[in-house]
């Protein structure tokens, strides 16, 4: 799902981010990049950061960015990726693969909520982060 991408953006990640790495391929042991096994990944990258989200244990999970839908004639918030890189080309399918993440948080328990301001994902309840963030406030 992001070979492809990893190998156009190695460099960059390699230069500026000093977080955790992960893939679900496997990397050349170079780029120091952890492949993740546990995870399911719904052939969506957003999807995907919820499951890893609620594997490491997240119990409440705040979307931000998850449109699901072209906005502004964007696939992206940023322009499209260089040729060979996908686009959003299986938008169409998004529907029902995060129905189906939405009905396996519901069961283990976990919390997820589209604070996206522009969405069209439908199947996690929506809020506004201001509200959800002053809820984790002392």
């Amino acid at each position: 799902m992001d070979r492809g991408w990893w190998q156009a953006y190695h460099q960059e990640v390699e230069s500026s981010f000093r977080g955790e790495r992960a893939s679900l391929a496997q990397m050349p042991p170079r780029m120091q990049v952890n492949r993740l096994h546990r995870i399911k990944h719904y052939n969506n990258s957003g999807a995907a950061a919820i499951s890893l989200a609620a594997e490491r244990g997240a119990q409440r999970i705040l979307l931000l960015g998850y449109d699901c839908q072209r906005t502004n004639g964007q696939a992206h918030w940023h322009g499209d990726h260089p040729r060979g890189l996908g686009n959003a080309g299986s938008m169409d399918k998004w529907a029902g693969s995060f129905a189906e993440l939405a009905e396996n948080m519901r069961k283990r328990g976990v919390e997820v909520i589209n604070c996206s301001r522009a969405t069209a994902l439908t199947v996690f309840p929506r809020s506004d982060l201001e509200s959800e963030l002053a809820k984790d406030a002392p």
